[in-house]
C-alpha cells in the first residue's frame, strides 16, 4: 500500500493555487467548475508539487467530505 493524499478542492476560485497544509493533505484553489475529469487535472497539479511522476499517483476516491483521495504507488 503506497502513500495516502487527502486534497481539498476549491473551485470557481479567482487564480489557481495550490498550498501543503499537514502531512499528506493539500488544499487546490482551482478556476473552473467541478466535473468528471477533475480528479485527473489535481493529479497533474499534485504531481508537479510534489515531484512525482503523474502515473505514480492513482485517485482512490472521494471521502465523506467530498475531498479527493489519490494514492502513490
Amino acid at each position: 500500500m503506497g502513500t495516502k493524499l487527502t486534497v481539498k478542492a476549491k473551485f470557481n476560485a479567482s487564480k489557481e493555487s495550490f498550498e501543503k497544509f499537514s502531512e499528506g493533505m493539500y488544499l487546490i484553489y482551482l478556476p473552473f467548475e467541478e466535473n468528471e475529469e477533475s480528479w485527473k487535472v489535481i493529479a497533474e497539479l499534485i504531481s508537479k508539487k510534489i515531484g512525482t511522476p503523474v502515473g505514480r499517483i492513482e485517485f482512490a476516491a472521494k471521502d465523506v467530505r467530498g475531498n479527493y483521495v489519490y494514492e502513490l504507488v
